[in-house]
């Protein structure tokens, strides 16, 4: 069996910069088709490295990839870049494969066992951070609004945390008259400062203490669930990167409640 990446990020969230040791370089025209479609029409993706851990986020539950750089101090390849566009899970196995090209063209690539450095692009790292935080405190104020049977019942069904198209899904009514309320308390709870804490818990700790979306399971394998909390307010099983407490993502702003087919959109940014 193949090794596994280990995935770094969902122990330290914070961490950017981190040694990784090579374990494969593969050409995009040699990836299985499957994985070949990850980078349809994009020209600047050359390669896939593949490494022993990573701490770039993997693209998923809601959360576009991170971006960033690999180097290596190793003559002569130290001029030598690995500008990582998209990291992504391949169809088989737990290899993750970071996309992207060297640079300058036609540098030295790096080799098998190799040790290199990864750095996460710390700007994006943070805005991807503040809205996946915030699209679960927004949630977490319409649930609390619900049991205050200030709003009518919602289940919650599923979130995007993409810059420029963050919202989340209810089914249920919610309507535009209900936007200043939702606004109102996410404000709230964002004053509150609550610290987000990263858990590890059994799916009958998670199922008790968490907002789980229906059809919900741990990975093939997995017997603990990875866990976000923002401390006193809720609970979400989570696989993303957070700021380490609400106060942090700035301000949210729920920007339009829309509805169709029994589902009610919430979509928001951070400001």
């Amino acid at each position: 069996m193949s090794e596994s990446t280990k995935l770094i990020y969902q122990q330290d969230g914070q961490l950017l910069l981190h040694g990784a040791k090579i374990l494969s370089i593969i050409p995009v025209s040699n990836l299985p088709e499957a994985d070949q479609g990850l980078v349809k029409d994009s020209p600047e993706i050359e390669h896939a490295v593949v490494t022993d851990s990573t701490i770039f986020h993997v693209q998923g539950g809601g959360q576009p990839s991170d971006t960033g750089t690999m180097t290596t101090e190793v003559a002569p390849k130290a001029a030598s870049i690995f500008e990582v566009k998209s990291v992504r899970q391949p169809a088989q196995g737990n290899q993750i494969l970071h996309l992207g090209r060297f640079v300058p063209v036609g540098t030295t690539q790096f080799d098998s066992g190799e040790e290199v450095q990864q750095h996460v692009d710390a700007e994006k790292r943070n805005l991807h951070s503040r809205l996946h935080t915030a699209g679960h405190v927004m949630s977490l104020a319409i649930h609390a609004l619900c049991r205050e049977g200030v709003l009518p019942p919602v289940k919650e069904s599923k979130a995007s945390h993409y810059p420029g198209s963050a919202s989340v899904s209810f089914e249920g009514t919610l309507e535009g008259k209900h936007k200043e309320l939702i606004q109102a308390k996410t404000d709230e709870f964002v004053k509150s400062a609550s610290p987000v804490r990263i858990h590890w818990w059994s799916m009958e700790e998670l199922m008790e203490k968490c907002f789980v979306a229906e059809g919900f399971a741990l990975p093939e394998g997995e017997t603990l669930g990875r866990v976000v909390e923002m401390e006193g307010l809720g609970s979400y099983p989570c696989g993303g990167t957070h700021v380490t407490d609400c106060s942090l993502v700035g301000r949210i702003e729920v920007k339009k409640i829309s509805r169709s087919k029994g589902v009610s959109r919430v979509s928001y940014t951070v400001v």
